[in-house]
């Protein structure tokens, strides 16, 4: 391999994830990173093969991503040369502006994606946690207080470093110097819980994987099945699958979520890269048993 091929293909040395407090509290809790799906997006076109899911970061803590934050907002600080040693990187310009000499009318986000086989990874990258509770919103909930302080101890307990702001700027530039203490951080004890809406809409894609036999179709999954039988109806089917998987490429997404690990299991299982590998598939399986 070239050596520009590896440059290219490595995290800096400092890598930095954004998110919001209850997915940070969330990570920190698990110890672990859930991914995000690359198949059914543009995403699908520049994933290694086999690496199913990344994890998005950049290189830089001023990226377009958290130009502008809500009551709360959290950076991780993270190992580039950890995640270097252990999984698959490439830059992706969603952009298209990775130069920030050339912003023209778009942010500039120097992206890299973090590409793994699984869906997880754990948090042993993460060296400081970076919090915001941004004061300046004059409609601040404070039940944000709670969610930050939860963040604060669920790090603590890992032993990582914390740094809490008040101020988005000295946020922005982990300007350890405008920091304030945790004791400010005060409201109720109790944070609210989060629970997804989403239902499980790619259940009749597990029944055409698993499934043999006809009489075992949810009427679903039975008319998909019928549709893989022609060419114009397999062609708009694959299109909504992807659809589907887009969405579920979130690690919040419910049911739709697990279902869509398990899927991808089966891809990789079956040395299946693309959603149209697996449609194909499917449309051979079920004209032999219908």
């Amino acid at each position: 391999m070239k050596v520009r091929e590896i440059v290219l293909e490595s995290l800096s040395q400092v890598v930095f994830h954004y998110t919001n407090v209850f997915s940070a509290l969330k990570i920190l809790q698990s110890g672990k990173f859930e991914l995000s799906s690359a198949l059914g997006s543009i995403e699908e076109k520049s994933m290694p093969r086999g690496h199913y899911y990344f994890l998005s970061t950049t290189r830089t803590s001023h990226g377009g991503y958290h130009d502008i934050v809500g009551n709360t907002a959290v950076l991780f600080k993270l190992d580039g040369n950890w995640f270097n040693q252990r999984y698959r990187s490439r830059p992706y310009d969603y952009w298209e502006n990775r130069d920030p000499s050339k912003l023209h009318h778009r942010k500039h986000e120097a992206e890299d994606r973090v590409f793994s086989r699984e869906p997880t990874i754990p948090i042993d990258g993460i060296t400081e946690v970076h919090v915001l509770v941004n004061t300046s919103k004059g409609d601040r909930d404070e039940r944000y207080n709670t969610w930050a302080r939860r963040v604060l101890i669920a790090a603590k307990k890992r032993n990582i470093s914390t740094f809490l702001y008040s101020d988005p700027v000295a946020w922005r530039n982990l300007d350890q110097r405008n920091t304030v203490s945790p004791s400010e951080l005060t409201g109720i004890d109790e944070p609210r819980g989060y629970t997804s809406s989403h239902r499980g809409y790619l259940s009749p894609w597990l029944e055409l994987i698993y499934s043999d036999k006809k009489s075992t179709l949810s009427r679903e999954a039975d008319q998909i099945a019928y549709g893989l039988r022609y060419t114009y109806d397999k062609q708009d089917i694959t299109r909504g699958l992807g659809n589907e998987f887009s969405n579920a490429r979130r690690p919040d997404s419910g049911d739709t979520r697990k279902q869509a690990v398990k899927i991808i299991r089966f891809m990789r299982q079956n040395n299946f890269n693309t959603i149209k590998e697996l449609v194909d598939f499917l449309a051979a399986k079920w004209k032999d048993i219908r």
